[in-house]
């Protein structure tokens, strides 16, 4: 579902997402995990700017943590 999120709220410049580690430890509380995605923007038609970039990121954060209670660590 976190992998649904991610790709419906980064549309259309996020190009991929990729889940790349796992982790449960005594910095997490119980219950929780953290999970790290490596995100990949594009537009075929130019080259994207810092602020087009961080403006996407922030919806999926906003996304995340309206639907899934998520936070960013």
């Amino acid at each position: 579902r976190i992998q649904q999120v991610i790709e419906q709220a980064g549309r259309p410049l996020l190009e991929q997402a990729v889940l790349f580690d796992v982790y449960k430890g005594k910095q997490i509380p119980p219950g929780k995990k953290s999970l790290a995605f490596r995100l990949s923007y594009s537009a075929g038609d130019r080259t994207l700017t810092d602020a087009e970039i961080a403006e996407a990121h922030q919806k999926i954060v906003r996304r995340l943590e309206q639907e899934l209670q998520a936070s960013l660590r």
